[in-house]
Order: C-alpha cells, then structure tokens, then sequence
C-alpha cells in the first residue's frame, strides 16, 4: 500500500512496542483512529481483534464507500461499526459468521488466522 508517512506519537500505549512504526503509518493513512472511542489517543497493541474493528481497518485501508443499503446483517446494529461491516459485506470480504445462511456477523468475535486469510484473499484476491 505504499504507506510511509508515519505519525511521530498518535497513541499513549505504544511507546517501545516492536510495532510502533507501523502503527504510526496506519494512524497517518487514517486506516486506525485507536481503540478508545472517542478519545482515541491508544492504540491497544496487545489486544486481539474483534471482527468489527477488523472490517473498519480493511474498510479505512481500501477506501470502500458503499453499504449497500446497510443493516446487512441482524447482530450489527452497534453505532461505531455498523457501516463499516455494512461495507466490508458489500465489497464482498465478508460473507457472515453463520454459513450458509450468513444473516449474522459476530462483531464482538475474534479474527482467526483462516478467517483473515479468507478476508484478505476476497479483499486481495
């Protein structure tokens, strides 16, 4: 993605992380705002991440606009994410946590390492 330009110290919490670099150019190309809304000075770089911050990172990442009506999915009606996850399902990177009927997102679940292979291949691929 070609990302270079680096925030000097967007976040509170990343001081002396190995990743401090690269999330500096994240924060720079607007692809993460933190991980506490509103305030968004902290970065959180040892938790996990949950589906729906996943959506907003690929969405932020690759600029996806379209929502394709919203409301896509019956467990995503949470304010900060609902658009994104609308978004990321439009583009395709997304299918659903529940196959085959897909109707639902598990926001608050953790990305395993296949899931993400699978959302990259789509977005990627």
């Amino acid at each position: 993605m070609g990302l270079t330009t680096r925030l000097a110290d967007p976040f509170t919490d990343d001081d002396g992380s190995i990743f401090e670099a690269d999330i500096g150019k994240l924060a720079a190309a607007g692809i993460t705002k933190g991980c506490n809304p509103p305030v968004n000075d902290m970065f959180c770089p040892d938790s996990k991440v949950t589906r729906e911050q996943m959506a907003a990172f690929l969405v932020r990442a690759l600029g996806y606009t379209d929502a394709g009506g919203g409301n896509l999915f019956v467990d995503d009606d949470l304010p900060i994410f609902d658009a994104d996850i609308d978004r990321s399902a439009t583009a395709g990177v997304t299918k659903g946590c529940n196959p085959p009927v897909n109707d639902r997102f598990c926001p608050t679940g953790y990305v395993t390492r296949g899931q993400m292979a699978a959302f990259l291949h789509r977005e990627l691929g």
